[in-house]
């Protein structure tokens, strides 16, 4: 739906919303409710940006006890989990072309006290999902840990945090 000015809603998907306009683009955040946000966009002829907790939330420690400032009892999210998001949750070519927006990373930052933790907390997830959705055919995990490498000692060369945790 776009108005005089252009613009398209978007906002977080929550179960009670049954019908979501179309051409909005709804935010698929929810851990387990994944499935029950994408049949809503399907079903509404809306988008869908894929950011499942499970995979994307950065704000989520990376290894358990990795986030001692505070912590309300997050789940983790992995390195291994964010590069393994499957862009399309295992739908075809059609729900991408019609209703996949992208995927998002997330960082809420209410427990995070510094830049330096900002980095820590989004490096180097931010860098997997990067390649996971945009590489149709990603290679192994393994490979991505190779080839990240590089990456992680330029990263620490120019004085970017990241977590070790990998």
């Amino acid at each position: 739906m776009r108005d005089t000015y252009n613009k398209t809603p978007m906002f977080w998907y929550e179960t009670d919303f049954k019908k979501i306009q179309p051409r909005c683009v709804t935010f698929a955040w929810r851990d387990g409710l994944t499935d029950k946000a994408l049949e809503a966009a399907v079903n509404n002829n809306a988008r869908i940006m894929l950011c499942p907790g499970e995979h994307c939330y950065f704000d989520y420690p990376m290894a358990k006890g990795d986030m001692p400032e505070v912590n309300w009892g997050m789940p983790v999210t992995s390195l291994e989990a964010t590069y393994s998001i499957d862009p399309s949750w295992g739908r075809d070519q059609s729900f991408e072309d019609n209703n996949l927006f992208g995927v998002a990373g997330t960082l809420w930052s209410e427990c995070i006290t510094s830049p330096e933790r900002i980095y820590y907390q989004a490096y180097p997830r931010a860098i997997a999902l990067a390649e996971a959705g945009w590489t149709r055919n990603k290679p192994s995990y393994g490979n991505f840990l190779v080839r990240l490498k590089p990456t992680a000692k330029d990263m620490m060369r120019r004085g970017v945090t990241y977590s070790l945790e990998y």
